[in-house]
């Protein structure tokens, strides 16, 4: 078939080429879309990402902090109760001094119960003894 622009025979190759090189060139905006589409999606991620990473730093960091306050933490309960435990020892020691006055105290208090009632015996006998002779 002649065209009518004069241009010359336009044969079903050409026309089969102008078809593929149309859907080629259709193809390829379809493809620069999606790629404009897939950089527009993945940019947020990216940024996401460097977040992600910065966000571990910093919880690592944070957790390391925390671990080492634990430590620091653990040792002074450690050296409050070992002082806890000297304290309690000492205040043991003087309760057992206490104790131990409390009962010699009452051993003494009990010694000198016995030494009245022995002298009240014998102041009685004494009188006794007085007063019976004067009776007689």
């Amino acid at each position: 078939a002649e065209s009518l622009g004069g241009g010359g025979i336009e044969t079903l190759s050409d026309m089969n080429r102008n078809k593929d090189r149309q859907k080629t060139q259709e193809d390829m905006l379809k493809l620069r879309e999606a790629i404009q589409s897939l950089c527009q999606s993945s940019n947020p991620l990216a940024r996401s990402m460097d977040y992600l990473q910065e966000d571990l730093d910093n919880m690592t960091k944070e957790l390391d902090m925390w671990a080492k306050d634990k430590d620091v933490q653990t040792q002074l309960l450690e050296e409050e109760k070992r002082m806890s435990e000297v304290e309690v020892d000492k205040l043991m020691s003087q309760l057992q001094e206490v104790e131990d006055k409390i009962k010699e105290e009452d051993l003494r208090i009990k010694d000198m119960k016995a030494a009245v009632l022995k002298n009240d015996h014998t102041i009685k006998t004494m009188l006794g003894s007085i007063v019976r002779p004067a009776n007689r």
